[in-house]
């Protein structure tokens, strides 16, 4: 019969029933109902009917208002009883009787898929049947079963799938599951809505065989699904499988590639197991399905992947392979202790970077000296390279590592280790840096003021590293007191720069001397200029003497900001000392309770000298001004001793200085004698008549007085140790003590 004319005889029915408001018979009812819904809906869902549309409007109104009036008739028999259990003997017998055949006859099919393919069918046919069944008869759902307390039809209809189908087939369905995931992980193209909708059912085995009030079919597939089932009879097998598959894989992998190939193909495994959960497994199994592939593919093998001699971690590192890199951090970062290791290679990495540079820097010292010469500490080469691997290594873990804190730390330990690390005794790293830091600040370099920034910020980076910072404080307040009173500095700003950043790293107290020396001299500007204009006020009134016309500028120091100086006794010239007495009477009426005490040798005089009828004007020390002072009215030699007792100073001093005139750069004085050294018994001096120089303005360089001056701030900085070691015991014991 076709749909139409069955529809409309079961719309007459319907409606004559209506008028005659009789009661309608079980059986007569219940053959209308079971013959024109329930087999049409099952022939229909077999595949043996021609229409794909079960019931239309009027046949499925027609049908309802048959089952609603043979449970709802008011004064009449209630069948609902009835009709809710031959509603579930319908759905049972559906599935005794044309799904477990179908399924047993694939159950042990050689084809692959075969089982899935029945499993699914059936799954979603019954699902279709599931709905209509509660739609037909929905008004027991609302009345009969929410008054008596037993299941819904929906949680009926999957409640006889799981104890019918599901218990008996579960087994093959699973591994019939397991066999296509892993075929596809092997590159093979499977249907993945064949596998969803397999899936699908065992989350909805699980709630199905607990909960009895699921009103339909979608509201059982969008609740909160009970996943007992779903991880005993699935989650479980699939992950021990997991397991087995990317353990045969990662010993294939491993002895085949190198550590770049294996890791990128470990990436790809992830991400597919991702996409895999995603397409068709249940959400809550991602973790522990990843969980298990990084367990075979990383967790076994991180040691020999990261320490492999050819392409593990520290060839990347040396070759710059940044993508790896990044791979390798976040494929091991998902381990428990997977950065572990990375950071302590990345660590022994940049010791053997630091050490390497340490000792090239070994070999040129001994290099030189087997050639009878001497690498200076100028030589910038080691702190640049230093602050170069410093910052690779520190741009690659903040970009590459995510500035991961074991990272931070083995680069921070590295760098500790290499900075202390002295290539020699006579050469220690503290000192390269601070020369280094005095390259930029006395403009030896020519740099813009944003490049002297950021040298500056690479050099305090270093110097973070460092254990000996007092020594460094006291090397870099001699190298400071040098530029400001030289006058060689870039900026006062870029001091100021220098200093702060020293504070940020170290505190206040670190750098109160540093600060007092730079407001020194930013004062003593002002104390200079005041007494310019005093002293130019005074010669206008004609109150000086003619030898107090030289220029003469003073800068005034706080003793105890300042590095000490040994006090050199000196035998000014005529005009110095009485400019000298001038600016003491002067200062004395301005600051009565203050003692000046003069240090000629951080002094410089700009003298006039003519030699051959050419003028020069030469910058000196205050000792070389006036020992060449002293041969400017002498027609004959002069022996060393004589000159040494005319300005009052020491043999050693004395050698210093004359050396400087008579066997520097510039020979303002001729001597008897070896040219290159000093005779104090033998040699004697006069003025060079026949000096000549290309330049007429120039500075005439002396070595240093102080010979002992590393020494001599070692002692210092031990006492300085001392009484700090000192007063932490005392505190120590006061504490105890409360």
């Amino acid at each position: 019969m076709r749909r139409t004319d069955r529809e409309e005889t079961l719309l007459t029915y319907a409606t004559e029933k209506s008028i005659e408001t009789g009661e309608i018979p079980l059986e007569e009812g219940w053959e209308k109902l079971r013959e024109n819904g329930i087999c049409v809906l099952v022939d229909i869902l077999q595949g043996n009917a021609s229409d794909r549309r079960p019931f239309g409007n009027k046949g499925y109104v027609s049908l309802y208002t048959i089952s609603y009036r043979m449970c709802s008739n008011a004064g009449l028999y209630d069948h609902s009883k009835a009709l809710y259990d031959r509603t579930k003997d319908e759905i049972e017998h559906v599935l005794q009787h044309y799904v477990v055949p179908e399924l047993n006859k694939n159950k042990y099919a050689d084809e692959g898929n075969a089982i899935l393919n029945k499993f699914s069918h059936h799954w979603e046919n019954h699902k279709v049947f599931v709905k209509w069944m509660q739609q037909l008869f929905r008004h027991l759902d609302n009345g009969y079963i929410a008054n008596s307390s037993i299941s819904t039809i929906t949680s009926v209809g999957l409640k006889l799938f799981f104890d019918i189908v599901f218990v008996q087939f579960k087994a093959e369905v699973r591994e019939s599951l397991l066999n296509a995931i892993d075929t596809e992980r092997d590159g093979i193209n499977i249907d993945q809505d064949l596998l969803r909708s397999c899936v699908e059912v065992f989350p909805v085995m699980g709630l199905s065989s607990k909960c009895t009030t699921l009103k339909t079919v979608q509201s059982a597939l969008n609740t909160q699904p009970d996943l007992s089932v779903y991880e005993s009879d699935l989650e479980i097998s699939l992950l021990k499988r997991t397991s087995d598959y990317y353990a045969r894989k990662s010993r294939v992998w491993l002895e085949d590639q190198t550590t770049p190939e294996y890791l990128t193909r470990a990436e790809m495994a992830l991400k597919a197991e991702r996409n895999r959960v995603k397409r068709y497994l249940h959400p809550s199994t991602q973790s522990k399905l990843l969980s298990a592939c990084e367990q075979e593919l990383l967790q076994k093998y991180k040691g020999p992947l990261i320490n492999h001699d050819q392409s593990g971690l520290r060839s990347l590192l040396a070759e710059d392979r940044n993508e790896d890199l990044r791979r390798m951090f976040n494929l091991f970062r998902r381990l428990a202790d997977g950065l572990s290791p990375m950071a302590l290679m990345t660590k022994k990495f940049v010791q053997s970077e630091g050490s390497k540079l340490l000792q090239e820097r070994r070999d040129l010292i001994h290099s030189l000296k087997s050639k009878g010469r001497k690498l200076s500490s100028n030589d910038p080469d080691l702190i640049d390279q230093l602050m170069t691997l410093h910052s690779k290594m520190s741009r690659l873990v903040l970009e590459l590592f995510d500035n991961e804190a074991q990272f931070q730390r083995a680069l921070r330990e590295a760098f500790q280790e290499v900075m202390n690390a002295d290539t020699t005794s006579d050469d220690s790293n503290v000192e390269l840096l601070v020369v280094h830091t005095d390259r930029i600040l006395s403009g030896k370099l020519k740099l813009d003021e944003e490049e002297v920034e950021n040298r500056l910020e690479h050099c305090i980076q270093l110097f973070q590293f460092v254990s000996d910072k007092d020594l460094y404080a006291e090397l870099y307040r001699e190298r400071l007191a040098k530029r400001l009173l030289s006058k060689k500095y870039t900026s006062i700003h870029a001091e100021k720069s220098m200093i702060v950043k020293m504070k940020t790293q170290q505190g206040a107290p670190f750098t109160t001397k540093l600060e007092g020396m730079v407001n020194d001299f930013t004062v003593g500007k002002d104390i200079d200029q005041t007494w310019t204009a005093h002293l130019n006020k005074l010669r206008a009134a004609n109150l000086l003497a003619n030898r107090t016309r030289m220029d003469f500028s003073v800068q005034v120091l706080t003793q105890g900001f300042w590095p000490s100086q040994k006090q050199r006794d000196l035998q000014l010239s005529h005009e110095m000392r009485d400019a000298k007495s001038a600016f003491n009477t002067w200062y004395t009426e301005r600051h009565s309770h203050r003692v000046l005490s003069w240090v000629y040798i951080l002094g410089d005089v700009v003298v006039k000298g003519n030699f051959g009828g050419r003028s020069y004007d030469m910058t000196m020390t205050t000792f070389q001004a006036m020992a060449l002072l002293a041969f400017a009215c002498k027609k004959k030699a002069v022996a060393f001793p004589e000159i040494c007792e005319h300005m009052q100073i020491d043999e050693p001093t004395g050698k210093r200085v004359l050396h400087s005139l008579a066997c520097g750069k510039y020979k303002l004085l001729d001597k008897t004698g070896h040219h290159r050294t000093i005779n104090c018994k033998t040699d004697l001096f006069e003025s060079n008549a026949i000096f000549y120089s290309k330049l007429k303005r120039f500075k005439v360089q002396m070595s240093m007085l102080d010979s002992d001056f590393k020494r001599k701030v070692n002692v210092e900085i031990q006492q300085q140790r001392g009484f700090g070691i000192d007063a932490t015991i005392v505190r120590i014991l006061k504490s105890r003590k409360r």
